[in-house]
């Protein structure tokens, strides 16, 4: 689900469906080992229920989490000019883990304005920034001087210190059908590896896949050729109905997480239609799902948003929400 300021000409994405999962939080996360996907073993990491991973993925160990120790974070809304920093302060608890925020790239220079823009406030949450960086013009215009450009202005975050989980072209497979971006599996491919290219030299930003909530037997030819080139596979849903967790993400789980073995983070999420009881049943099932049965499940983020209908869980919600909400994360 997509949101953009009323400056940049950019659709909001619907998405669909809800989840439920009979599990109570879990204790314990068994310990778990990824391979690099920058083809060595140095991606190696070990979860637990306090959240703490190794420095791969910088996740922070003080960071916000859900009942199940599963580090959590939010997308702030641009439209209402919200900070991270409000975000954390109403919370009241952890600061969040993960730090959401959208660009998009409209022509062959990019200056990374839109990131830039929350430079002071992602690097004092101390988050993993999560930038889903749009290429709104052909997917054959991304090539390697426009990811170097790419990699440019994401240095400037992580010589910050700051860790960088690049969603490039994220929600492609609908994006592309919805006429969003433009290109087609091919010349996706291309772009995609050139991004790769660009940052592979930089330890502190993973590329993030993360296509749109769909089958995972037609989201396959969407997936990078050169599984190497990833480093963390996810996908974005808004149940629009009561589903297990499983329902949602499993299939996609097995046959990317699992079968490349690569963490799985959800980049967005939220409920699929403006309903108060739906949020929060989405988010506890997020919150509890066993991490036992999904080991390789290593972030979430939530989409914070009011953009027709009210996606938040946080900010301007009744008192009643956010105590409902504050107990489904770790005190």
């Amino acid at each position: 689900m997509k949101v953009f300021p009323a400056t940049i000409a950019i659709t909001l994405c619907a998405l669909v469906g809800l989840a439920q999962v009979n599990a109570a939080a879990i204790p314990y996360r068994r310990s778990l080992r990824v391979l690099s996907s920058r083809g060595d073993n140095s991606d190696s990491v070990s979860s637990q229920s306090n959240g703490t991973s190794s420095s791969t993925f910088n996740l922070p160990s003080d960071g916000l989490k859900t009942k199940n120790g599963v580090p959590f974070g939010f997308l702030p809304d641009v439209s209402a000019q919200t900070t991270m920093a409000e975000i954390n302060k109403a919370v009241g608890m952890s600061p969040a883990s993960t730090y959401g925020w959208y660009a998009q790239i409209t022509g062959s220079s990019w200056d990374g304005s839109q990131l830039l823009s929350q430079k002071q406030d992602i690097i004092d949450s101390k988050a993993v920034l999560i930038p889903a960086v749009m290429p709104t013009v052909d997917m054959s215009a991304i090539d390697s001087n426009v990811a170097s450009q790419v990699a440019s202005v994401l240095k400037q975050f992580t010589n910050e210190g700051v860790e960088v989980w690049l969603r490039f072209a994220h929600e492609v497979n609908y994006y592309i059908t919805s006429g969003t971006y433009h290109g087609d599996v091919d010349s996706y491919q291309t772009a995609w590896a050139n991004i790769a290219a660009a940052v592979k030299d930089n330890p502190k930003i993973k590329m993030f896949w993360c296509p749109n909530w769909a089958d995972a037997s037609s989201l396959a030819e969407w997936f990078p050729k050169d599984s190497s080139t990833v480093d963390i596979v996810g996908m974005d849903a808004y149940p629009k109905s009561q589903q297990t967790f499983d329902q949602v993400y499993g299939s996609f789980y097995t046959a990317f997480a699992e079968k490349y073995n690569k963490p799985f983070a959800i980049g967005e999420t939220g409920p699929g239609i403006g309903d108060d009881t739906l949020k929060e049943y989405w988010l506890k099932q997020i919150a509890e799902v066993d991490v036992q049965k999904y080991p390789l499940y290593i972030a979430g983020c939530w989409f914070e948003y009011y953009k027709g209908y009210d996606f938040r869980i946080i900010m301007s919600q009744s008192s009643s929400i956010v105590t409902e909400t504050k107990t489904e994360f770790l005190s």
